[in-house]
């Protein structure tokens, strides 16, 4: 068995005689304009290749890129799982789609090479490749940020269907904007956006000492942010801290080789063969290198009249929708929505049960409990599309900034973020206080039993502050 790493999420194996490549990106940015590839893929690995399979994990944009599949040859087969989802929009751009059913083997073609897909946590899958002689596991995303009752089990169930791991491949990023897109009194952004990291980075060393492979590699988590207000953040979160320099720190007599790969770097039968690895991010390399993708990230063009109408009334839509959950909300407040190159913008205005909607032509200073700065196109498209507003949530889509710092310690943000999704829970109460008891009971029976899991979108849990 070869592997060589693309980039992001995106490996190449060849393994009896047939080729997998693993969710493909790299033409053009995801979600938006606002994950940019980073390092440069490794694409000559794949030159005059028609791979024979294309392995797509989940439907988050960075896995399944349409504009990437859109330059394969359609006489290459689709691998997803068959809860995915993934088998329509699939078979719209033309391809064949092979379903693979719940951790049942196939084999891929007139092959002996043996293929799992194990649908996970969250619409994630990982893949397991078998040539009788190695074992690849492809993780990506599907378990670095899943509890850890649920890494539990799929550590047992992958050690069960494979005593003996090769390779590993494991996801380890902040695969969100969460909560680097919050300006809030007192914060310490560098702080904050290293705490996330080494979060992750330390669930990524829980995967690779109790999965025990052979070769365990960090992956899938090599973008950058190139629009200005997020720019700072990509030193922060490469440079703070690597997850296999933790793992070695914290198992240094384990027997697992980690290795901090790169685009180009490659592995045949247990031997490095291309030893290409990860270097500290520079911000001058980045805006050097990057110049062209940095221009486009920071353009954002005019929007009109009719176009915010839209938006408006849209969201007075959704309102409408909400209004019954919404109004339980036991405190006032005053929202601000800024569109990028537009004067003016949409207030949201809660007094008792009565919430407002409505356009005003210049921002009222100081008046607001938070303002939310994004393109008015990804407003649109959280509120339009199914699972829409992962481009608020799983991207970087805007920044919220607090009048207040207990708001963020409250969450006052997802009584905002609730209005600008596209999904409703059918119009039901809050029952807040209950929800309150509840969740606290179960709090404390899990702290008792060591299975306390921190909230991951809780912002004041996540926050550093100064002061």
């Amino acid at each position: 068995m070869k592997i060589t790493h693309i980039g992001h999420a995106s490996i190449l194996i060849e393994a009896g005689g047939i080729t997998v490549l693993s969710d493909p990106w790299w033409k053009g940015p995801c979600f938006g304009a606002q994950w940019w590839l980073y390092p440069r893929p490794h694409l000559s690995a794949i030159a005059g290749i028609r791979p024979d399979y294309i392995y797509i994990s989940h439907g988050h944009h960075d896995h399944f890129h349409p504009g990437t599949l859109k330059t394969f040859d359609r006489r290459t087969k689709i691998l997803v799982s068959a809860r995915a989802g993934l088998t329509r929009p699939l078979q719209d751009l033309g391809f064949e789609v092979v379903e693979v059913t719940d951790s049942e083997p196939i084999l891929l073609g007139n092959t002996k090479v043996e293929c799992r897909i194990v649908p996970t946590h969250g619409d994630d899958t990982l893949m397991t490749l078998n040539d009788g002689a190695e074992v690849c596991v492809n993780i990506n995303d599907a378990l670095h940020s899943a509890p850890d009752d649920v890494q539990e089990r799929f550590i047992a169930l992958l050690k069960n269907l494979h005593p003996r791991i090769d390779y590993l491949f494991c996801g380890y990023g902040v695969a969100s904007h969460f909560p680097n897109c919050y300006i809030i009194p007192g914060k310490d952004r560098e702080q904050t956006a290293l705490k996330r990291q080494q979060y992750f980075n330390r669930k990524w060393v829980r995967l690779v000492r109790d999965l025990d492979p052979a070769f365990g590699f960090p992956f899938a988590a090599d973008v950058v942010f190139l629009e200005e207000d997020l720019f700072w953040a990509n030193r922060i979160t490469h440079n703070g801290e690597r997850p296999t320099t933790l793992f070695r720190s914290c198992h240094p007599d384990s027997a697992v080789e980690v290795i901090d790969i790169a685009p180009g770097f490659s592995i045949e039968e247990g031997t490095v063969t291309a030893s290409v690895l990860r270097v500290p991010l520079e911000d001058s390399s980045i805006r050097q290198g990057y110049a062209g993708e940095i221009e486009r990230a920071n353009r954002y063009g005019g929007t009109g009249a009719l176009q915010i109408a839209e938006v408006e009334s849209m969201l007075r839509r959704n309102l409408a929708a909400s209004l019954v959950y919404l109004g339980d909300y036991s405190g006032d407040y005053q929202f601000f929505i800024r569109f990028r190159n537009v004067n003016g913008g949409i207030v949201i205005k809660k007094s008792g049960r009565k919430i407002e909607v409505r356009f005003i032509e210049s921002e009222e200073s100081g008046a607001y409990d938070i303002v939310y700065t994004t393109r008015l196109s990804y407003l649109k498209w959280a509120m339009t599309q199914p699972y829409g507003d992962e481009i608020l949530f799983v991207g970087s889509g805007g920044i919220f900034e607090f009048k207040d710092k207990r708001d963020a310690v409250d969450n006052l943000q997802r009584e905002f973020l609730y209005l600008l999704r596209h999904s409703k829970p059918g119009g039901e109460a809050r029952r807040k206080h209950q929800i309150r008891l509840v969740r606290s009971a179960k709090d404390v029976v899990k702290k008792v039993l060591g299975r306390y899991e921190r909230d991951l979108y809780d912002l004041g849990a996540w926050t550093v502050f100064t002061k």
